[in-house]
C-alpha cells in the first residue's frame, strides 16, 4: 500500500471519528444559541418589570410626599379643632328646658339660677357644685319676665338656697345657641 493510500485511509478514520464530536459540538452550539435567546428574552422581560417597578416606586414616592403634606395639614386642622373643642367645652352651655308653651302670647325666657354653696349636699361632686356657683341656665315660657321668674322660683325656691341672677328673653327656638355667660367671656 502506498503511503498516499495509507494517508487517505488515516484521514478517513480521523474524519469518521470526528463526526460524532462535530455533531455533539453542533448540538451544543444550537442549545447554547437557544439558551442565549431565552436568556435575552428573560433579560428583556425583567428589564421591563424593573422599569415598571421604578415608575411605580417613583409614583409612590410622589404620592407619599403629597400624603405627608396632606397628613400635616390634617394634623394641623385636627389640632385646631381640638383646641376649639376645649374652648367650647370650658363653658357650660346647657340650658335645661323645664316648661312647655301654653299660649301664643308666651315667649321663651332663659333664667340664670345660682345656689349657695352651703345648700349643696355633702356628697355632691365638686364639678356640680362649681356649675351651680357659675349659674345654671333654665328655659321657661312666660308672657313676661316677672312670670318667668315666678315659674323658676317654684322649681328653685329661695328657701332651698337658690337665687335668680338674671332673666333674659330668648327669641326663636333653642336650636339657635343662646348667648350665655356673656359677661364672663367679655371680662376674660
Amino acid at each position: 500500500m502506498s503511503p498516499t493510500t495509507l494517508f487517505l485511509i488515516g484521514a478517513m478514520l480521523v474524519i469518521l471519528s470526528l463526526r460524532p464530536t462535530v455533531r455533539r459540538a453542533r448540538k451544543t452550539i444550537r442549545e447554547t444559541k437557544r439558551a442565549i435567546r431565552e436568556l435575552r428574552r428573560r433579560q428583556y422581560a425583567l428589564s421591563q418589570k424593573v422599569r415598571s417597578l421604578a415608575r411605580e416606586s417613583l409614583g409612590q414616592r410622589l404620592t407619599a410626599g403629597q400624603d405627608d403634606v396632606e397628613a400635616t395639614a390634617l394634623s394641623d386642622k385636627l389640632g385646631e379643632l381640638q383646641r376649639r373643642l376645649m374652648e367650647l367645652e370650658a363653658e357650660d352651655r346647657r340650658v335645661l328646658v323645664l316648661d312647655e308653651r301654653r299660649g301664643l302670647s308666651e315667649t321663651g325666657w332663659i333664667i340664670c339660677v345660682r345656689r349657695r354653696r352651703d345648700a349643696a349636699s355633702p356628697l355632691e361632686p365638686d364639678n356640680v357644685t362649681t356649675l351651680w356657683d357659675d349659674g345654671r341656665y333654665v328655659f321657661y315660657f312666660a308672657a313676661d319676665a316677672a312670670r318667668a321668674k315666678r315659674k323658676a322660683l317654684v322649681r328653685f325656691p329661695e328657701e332651698a338656697g337658690y337665687m335668680i341672677v338674671e332673666v333674659k328673653p330668648h327669641q326663636g327656638d333653642l336650636a339657635d345657641p343662646p348667648a350665655l355667660n356673656l359677661e364672663k367671656r367679655q371680662s376674660a
